[in-house]
């Protein structure tokens, strides 16, 4: 299983180093040799580490307080600096007990970057974690090199599970467009790597544009033209909805390689392969695009259904022009929708979601009044670490999109 995990992960860099261009920084190259012959350790197994770790010794470089979240195949540490964080593979060594872990680390608003490994010895708390999933006793020890490449010692040590109230209000973090689209993201915006990967950034939920092709296939595509900002550079013009899929598919390349894909093949990737929770889907408004969502999202749960998965999937309404289109297909109207515009729109469509633009305010009473009719209230896009602080500890929304979600995890696990 781990062999096969780290096989197709190296196709991946692989495929992103071979095609991608300057606004594409992939994780640097770091050695995993202290996993090779490990064990991998289930997600639900992994989880039960979650919680608060503060710096007890070495470097305090990359921070001196951390969030610890998991995801399906990694563990993530969020640090109080500059929105570090470092993603981190990991398997069992059976020889000795040890739980290692091997990856990166990187800021959120800059490339900066660089390798990292950790273990848990036996004696460090590993032995204790396993038989009983108590957390209390670990202790990280590992090295990384610094943005000078020289190597630093660091140890982590458990200092406190998140608050039952984190725990149970869960709070919705999105991945705008995918991960860091703003700040050389290591993977394409709208794409299978990101919705593949994105989980490991700290993210519960992606939010995905949505065009329509000349043949009524839903893509993931913010802009309805093609365009070397978000594709390759090709002899193709217009836009994708002069367009058929295959072709598409053939003739068009994401900036980093990738296929452009389908909301069908990402939903896929959603259910599948990530322990994520929401989909929010931007819709852009193309005629009858509704008709054409509607059996994929319906054949997306029944998918999560036969899978146990537990997810919500909701089309976001950011104009009067998608209003018009969802109300022109009554058939949508028992799947999840959420609306940008006023609040008097969401409740005149019966959505359960609204998402006013972060520019509006912390819309303290509205937001009540929504909460009292059991509408959640996403605010979008929030990037400033100053705000986002801000938003966390005088707002009321239920999650925030940000292209930095780093902070986010952050703040709100250490503030609640």
């Amino acid at each position: 299983m781990k062999t096969r995990y780290f096989h197709i992960l190296a196709i991946s860099l692989y495929m992103l180093a071979s095609c991608s261009k300057n606004q594409i920084t992939l994780p640097p190259a770091f050695s995993e040799s202290n996993l090779v012959n490990t064990l991998f350790l289930a997600d639900t197994t992994m989880k039960k580490m979650e919680g608060i770790y503060t710096l007890t010794l070495g470097s305090n470089a990359l921070g001196s307080q951390f969030v610890c979240k998991t995801s399906r195949t990694k563990l993530s540490f969020f640090g109080n600096v500059d929105g570090i964080f470092m993603i981190l593979s990991y398997g069992l060594d059976t020889a000795d007990g040890s739980i290692q872990f091997a990856g990166f680390w990187r800021y959120s608003e800059n490339t900066t970057q660089g390798s990292v490994h950790f273990a848990i010895a036996s004696t460090d708390g590993a032995s204790d974690f396993l038989q009983t999933g108590n957390p209390a006793n670990l202790l990280f020890k590992g090295t990384f090199f610094d943005q000078h490449g020289q190597t630093q010692n660091i140890t982590l040590q458990f200092s406190r599970p998140f608050s039952q109230y984190a725990i149970t209000h869960e709070f919705e973090i999105y991945a705008h467009h995918g991960v860091q689209t703003t700040a050389n993201p290591p993977y394409a915006e709208n794409s299978l790597l990101g919705a593949l990967h994105d989980e490991d950034y700290g993210v519960n939920g992606l939010e995905f544009d949505i065009q329509l092709t000349k043949d009524g296939v839903p893509i993931c595509m913010h802009d309805g033209d093609i365009n070397t900002r978000l594709t390759e550079k090709t002899p193709l013009m217009g836009d994708y909805i002069q367009y058929n899929f295959d072709f598409l598919e053939n003739n068009v390349r994401l900036v980093d390689g990738q296929k452009i894909p389908s909301l069908e093949q990402v939903l896929d990737v959603v259910i599948d392969s990530t322990n994520l929770k929401y989909f929010w889907m931007d819709v852009k408004g193309a005629k009858d695009v509704f008709k054409y969502m509607e059996p994929v999202v319906r054949n997306a749960y029944a998918r999560a259904a036969a899978a146990n998965r537990n997810i919500i999937i909701y089309a976001d309404m950011p104009s009067q022009d998608v209003i018009d289109e969802y109300q022109a297909w009554p058939s949508y109207s028992d799947l999840p929708t959420m609306c940008e515009l006023s609040l008097q729109d969401v409740i005149d469509n019966h959505c359960e979601y609204w998402g006013p633009r972060y520019t509006r305010g912390l819309l303290l009473d509205q937001v009540e009044q929504a909460h009292s009719m059991g509408i959640k209230v996403v605010s979008w896009t929030l990037n400033d670490k100053n705000l986002i602080l801000s938003y966390l500890q005088d707002g009321k929304f239920d999650g925030f999109i940000s292209d930095y979600p780093a902070y986010v995890v952050y703040d709100f696990y250490t503030l609640f």
